[in-house]
């Protein structure tokens, strides 16, 4: 999603190196793409625990067959973290979760072609092994001496730290799961405009896709427990930063708040230095205590920004962050929602007025009300159920005005449709598996592994 590229082996010499990085990814005149991450769990379809990295039943093993679909192996040392094939990686998190980057693509159909080749491959490799694959924002049946750990060194680091900073972190690392969007932005005023209209519009996505309610076998209170989690996490690198909504919101703004964000970790040849809580600014001077006399490249700044744990972060694209992971037809309609909303510039300028007097306190307020209540917490004097068609509405309209379609000859509204359906049940995905929970199930949560994985 770069529009000109950036010698990561540079050394770094002021802060104008750092806002020239992300001043890199602009599109300008250039067609902005869309690139959707997806994470699953993966368990045995028998004893539906989860599987482990080595063994008869593994993630080893899924990863040995899918190099027959032209997926190349990446170590780490001597293991196989990852595979990519073009411009797509599969990676594992902590907790062996299963994760897609995708491609960047132009619209959503080719979005949900990709998917839809990727889970044909994985499924048809996993089913050899009597693996199965679960899309949801908190495993459902996981207690925490069951999680299965990833070996990747970067890892180990931050399981070390996560519970010197908070309460949950060690929960989001190993039992939540996501789907992210990347989008683009044409220059740095495209950019603000574009932050500051995601961050308002965070708690109507938690709302809206919430799907994680269930916590070791039972109800957690939540509808988005994963929510919950990394919003006690790390103060210090998540939830939404204010000044997203300031007019100072800016590249130099970002790499400020980037720079106070404490570090995990340096690489040097392939060794990684636990430099956790120090400072990038000390790294810049070359002052880190564990690594003196040690200067930054832009390949550490790639990977110190990629440690921030905001609900929409920046890279050289923005990350939407905010949503659980959840089934086929969400995969598609997450990109859908936000595709609709930035990509057609009179929807984003509609949009935009629209959320004008919104204020932080208004949003903060709803995002730590939605994780439970969902389209029904209270926003503003209404239930956010209203805004929420008000937006999927816009979002509608922005893809209407693209006029992009299939084969078949659909645009991408399409994939709008299940999300219309919550807001005319008022149930987002959490609710309606609530139910599936209490009446069809009869409170055996194991027939989410049945009845909903992939």
């Amino acid at each position: 999603m770069d529009n000109l590229e950036i010698n990561l082996k540079k050394q770094i010499r002021s802060k104008q190196d750092l806002i020239d990085y992300f001043s890199s990814g602009s599109k300008k005149k250039k067609i902005c793409q869309i690139g959707t991450e997806h994470e699953k769990f993966l368990f045995n379809k028998i004893t539906k625990k989860p599987i482990p990295f080595k063994g008869k039943n593994s993630v080893n093993k899924i990863f040995s067959k899918l190099k027959n679909f032209g997926w190349k192996e990446v170590k780490e040392g001597k293991n196989v973290l990852s595979l990519n094939k073009g411009k797509k990686n599969i990676t594992l998190e902590p907790g062996l979760q299963i994760e897609l980057s995708g491609a960047t693509v132009r619209n959503i159909h080719e979005t949900c072609r990709e998917i839809n080749y990727y889970l044909d491959e994985l499924k048809s490799v996993c089913d050899k092994f009597n693996i199965g694959l679960l899309g949801n924002g908190f495993a459902p049946t996981l207690g925490f001496k069951d999680v299965q750990i990833s070996p990747k060194r970067r890892y180990k680091i931050m399981r070390k730290y996560m519970p010197k900073v908070d309460k949950l972190g060690l929960d989001m690392m190993h039992r939540t799961c996501a789907t992210q969007v990347n989008l683009d932005f044409k220059d740095e005023i495209d950019y603000k405009f574009k932050t500051n209209l995601i961050a308002k519009l965070i708690p109507i996505s938690i709302a809206l896709f919430s799907n994680s309610p269930f916590k070791e076998g039972k109800l957690n209170g939540y509808l988005s427990y994963r929510c919950h989690v990394w919003q006690n996490t790390d103060h210090n690198r998540s939830g939404i930063p204010k000044f997203f909504f300031e007019k100072t919101n800016s590249f130099e703004r970002y790499v400020d708040y980037a720079l106070n964000v404490p570090m995990y970790f340096v690489i040097r040849n392939t060794k990684y230095y636990d430099c956790t809580g120090e400072s990038f600014r000390s790294f810049i001077s070359g002052n880190l205590k564990k690594i003196p006399r040690i200067f930054p490249t832009l390949g550490d700044w790639q990977n110190h920004i990629s440690t921030i744990f905001t609900e929409l972060r920046l890279k050289k694209y923005i990350e939407i962050r905010s949503t659980d992971s959840c089934s086929f037809a969400g995969i598609c309609s997450i990109p859908a929602f936000w595709t609709g909303i930035l990509y057609d510039e009179k929807t984003l300028y509609s949009a935009m007025d629209f959320t004008k007097n919104w204020t932080y306190e208004d949003i903060m307020n709803a995002y730590y009300d939605v994780p439970k209540k969902g389209l029904r917490s209270m926003f503003r004097g209404k239930e956010i159920a209203t805004f929420a068609k008000k937006i999927l509405d816009f979002s509608y309209k922005g893809l209407k005005n693209r006029k992009i379609y299939s084969n078949k000859g659909n645009d991408e509204t399409i994939y709008l449709n299940d999300v219309f359906n919550f807001i005319k049940l008022k149930k987002n995905p959490a609710q309606i598996l609530i139910d599936k929970y209490k009446k069809k199930w009869n409170n055996n949560l194991l027939k989410i592994f049945d009845e909903e994985a992939y």
